[in-house]
């Protein structure tokens, strides 16, 4: 069995669907860590597709216990957190894999699959992942994945969030979570803040 612990039900289904195509095992959905902890020891799932940032709390602070109870359990991250701190916590924290929710289904497929064939202490990458852990990248610098550039791009030249999920072709609720991300990204409190570091540091 593989479980999906991700607070986007529309994301989460979505891979659900990539998934199924390519995996027989049954494919399980929750929403938060409290539910992946009572699914987690309901059923003991061969793989865990794990987002970080979760309503009741951070997984990589959860995650350390799960490793211990379900040592056999493998773990990828799917997330959109591109900082080689990020990455590099998640490792320690046990992970087995690292995929950024701009990469291809293919490529999340490719992951799942080095992860499942191999033993625990691989740390397998989607190509972005890889790219912000080589050290030809400032370690200070701000990393922002393809999709975040675009939503930052489009709140520089002034459209609103409503506007810029039409533009995208996304949720609402899905481009209001990355203006949070870039505004954590860029260490800012607000949308005029964060557009001016962007403009600044030529992130757009």
């Amino acid at each position: 069995m593989f479980l999906i612990i991700d607070d986007h039900t529309i994301v989460a289904e979505g891979v659900r669907n990539i998934l199924a195509r390519q995996f027989d095992d049954e494919i399980k959905i929750v929403n938060s860590l409290a539910e992946g902890g009572e699914c987690l020891s309901d059923n003991e799932p061969r793989l865990m597709l794990l987002d970080i940032g979760m309503p009741d709390g951070n997984a990589l602070d959860k995650l350390p216990e799960w490793r211990i109870q379900y040592p056999e359990m493998k773990v990828v991250i799917l997330t959109c957190y591109a900082e080689a701190a990020v990455i590099a916590r998640a490792k320690d924290a046990g992970a087995n894999g690292y995929v950024l929710k701009d990469s291809g289904s293919d490529e999340l497929v490719d992951v799942i699959k080095r992860c499942l064939s191999s033993d625990n202490a691989a740390f397998n990458m989607c190509k972005l992942a890889e790219d912000v852990m080589s050290n030809n990248i400032d370690e200070h610098a701000v990393i922002l994945t393809p999709r975040e550039r675009e939503v930052l791009a489009l709140i520089v030249n002034g459209l609103p969030v409503k506007q810029v999920a039409d533009k995208l072709g996304l949720g609402f609720e899905t481009v209001h979570s990355y203006t949070k991300i870039l505004r954590a990204k860029l260490q800012v409190n607000n949308t005029a803040a964060m557009v001016r570091k962007a403009i600044e540091q030529k992130l757009v």
